[in-house]
């Protein structure tokens, strides 16, 4: 149950601290008292969506909190989430100035669809607008389903219904590939043969860059080396280099035989004379090596040509993209040379899968259908006490043309509220009050076998009154017995009804307009009560008839 709600800085509540208990609660008000927000504030804690034009002032944050004694199917939601699970269930919601949200469950951050399905555990909320679920497919699935704890078969419907769904999607892709022009793959295969033409694995094409370089320009490097020998070997003077070092060097060896002081310094020049003597052995040898070969220069430069062209050609910086563009076109007519087959495995598949995904449908379907069944004799039973004695209620299976989602079937509600006339769909035939009692029918017996702890009727009496009033408050009562109820009101007889009683009303002055909620005393509820049966007048007659509702309940 929802033990009490808190909001701070919420629309026109600026601060509330609401206590709630068991049973039947009646929340009256005027219109426009203030009593939606309420509900929006409670919705927040549901995972509604959240605004920042909520806020009643704009500079300090909003803060809804609601304290609960959590069912035992939320302490396991709870412990499968890895979140705390105390004596009591705090639910918090707070949304900045900036318009950003955070929710809180025990204390611990969580998203706003934790608060979703945590709350579908908890509260099950009737705005105004409710009695539209009866026209929508899945609110009718969903019902059915809850009723019939269908949970485990409609998970496993819903899992073979999206891997049916990803086959389809598989298959349309290939069909794709396979109604692309013959020309495409062509031209795939010309472009392969090209560059299979420049065998680039076999080819160390840094390697014949050098070797390109070298060759065509042979006579001006052979030139060059041999000028620098001569210019070390040979010299342009009486002596060379490598004479003037080995006299210096001679010249030193006299030296060092007298003193050891200038050992290094002979060691330094023996040195540098083995390597400038090796330099130029190898300037000689280099020049002599180097040839000319018009027909290699020749091949290297039709092989570097058609390298560079081909890189062009795909916008390619390098040989390696070339090889792994070669890979990949060969990838894909090896798969294009695949695709019947792939194509063929893949209808199979999806066959396969639509198979698997009926056959699960149907199962659901007979348990939906033999539901269904059972809860038309309920609802009508419960129509008898709300003055529509001889309503019927009938469920219209067909199989859909295609499965979805929620099911192989489609579902028409069908509704008489008048004997001899023959029930026809919903939305044809119920006016607003019958659809709020069928609702309420529905609320009543729909979620017998587990209710949630909490149920929130907003105005779900609306369109009724005189006896029929009073047979809903009845029926609200029967429900209160197994979860806690709180109506949201403008009957007496349902706000006599009630084992509780909240007045939302709304006050202004020159600068602000304020929602107060109040628990009413049992002296308080005789007025209260009193104004719903004459209005702003209270007359004595009225205040009679209001303790006479009380007394009576």
């Amino acid at each position: 149950m929802l033990k009490k709600l808190k909001i701070r800085n919420y629309a026109l509540i600026e601060s509330l601290d609401l206590d709630l208990n068991t049973g039947m609660t009646a929340m009256t008000g005027e219109t426009g008292s203030g009593k939606s927000i309420v509900l929006g504030a409670l919705g927040l804690l549901l995972g509604h969506r959240s605004e920042s034009s909520a806020l009643r002032n704009s500079t300090d944050r909003c803060t809804v909190e609601g304290i609960f004694t959590p069912p035992r199917s939320a302490q396991d939601w709870l412990a499968a989430s890895e979140l705390d699970v105390w004596e009591e269930l705090i639910v918090r919601r707070e949304i900045t100035p900036q318009g950003r949200s955070r929710a809180f469950i025990n204390d611990t951050p969580v998203k706003a669809h934790d608060l979703q399905a945590l709350g579908a555990l908890l509260v099950d909320l009737h705005g105004q607008d409710g009695t539209r679920l009866l026209l929508q497919r899945e609110y009718q699935l969903a019902w059915i389903d809850t009723h019939a704890q269908n949970m485990e078969h409609l998970a496993a419907y819903q899992q073979s219904f999206r891997e049916f769904v990803l086959a389809q999607s598989d298959l349309a892709k290939l069909e794709l590939e396979r109604s692309k022009p013959q020309t495409d793959l062509d031209y795939i295969h010309y472009q392969l043969r090209e560059l299979e033409s420049l065998e680039l694995r076999s080819k160390d094409w840094d390697a014949l860059l050098t070797e390109k370089e070298l060759l065509e320009n042979s006579t001006d490097i052979r030139t060059a080396l041999h000028e620098a020998w001569s210019a070390l070997a040979e010299g342009a003077s009486d002596s060379s280099p490598l004479e003037r070092l080995q006299w210096s060097l001679k010249s030193l060896s006299k030296v060092t035989s007298m003193s050891r002081l200038y050992e290094s310094l002979q060691a330094r020049l023996q040195s540098v004379t083995i390597e400038l003597q090796d330099i130029a052995d190898e300037m000689e040898s280099q020049s002599d090596a180097i040839e000319s070969n018009p027909q290699r220069l020749a091949q290297l430069e039709a092989w570097h040509n058609e390298l560079q062209r081909i890189l062009h050609k795909h916008n390619a910086p390098d040989a390696k993209t070339l090889m792994a563009l070669e890979t990949s076109l060969q990838a894909s007519i090896e798969a294009a040379s695949n695709i019947d087959a792939a194509h063929s495995q893949a209808q199979e598949h999806l066959e396969t899968c639509r198979k698997r995904t009926l056959k699960l449908g149907h199962e659901l379907m007979e348990r939906r259908v033999l539901a269904a069944k059972q809860l038309s004799t309920q609802i009508e039973g419960a129509l008898q006490l709300l003055s529509i004695p001889k309503a019927r209620l009938d469920f219209d299976w067909n199989l859909a043309p295609e499965p979805d989602a929620w099911g192989i079937e489609e579902l028409q509600v069908l509704f008489s509220a008048n004997p001899g006339q023959p029930p026809l769909p919903l939305q044809k035939v119920a006016s607003g009050g019958e659809k709020s009692r069928l609702m309420l029918a529905i609320k009543a017996t729909g979620q017998a076998t587990q209710p949630i702890p909490v149920i929130v009727l907003d105005e779900i009496d609306t369109g009724v009154s005189g006896r029929v009033a009073e047979e809903m408050a009845k029926l609200m009562a029967t429900m209160a017995e197994q979860q806690q109820v709180i109506s949201v009101t403008h009957l007496p007889q349902v706000a006599a009804l009630a084992a509780h009683h909240i007045r939302v009303s709304k006050s202004s002055n020159d600068s602000t307009t304020s929602t107060d909620v109040q628990l009413l005393s049992s002296a308080e509820r005789i007025q209260e009560i009193a104004a719903m049966l004459s209005g702003s007048e209270i007359s004595e007659a009225a205040i009679t008839n209001a303790q006479a509702l009380l007394k009576s309940h």
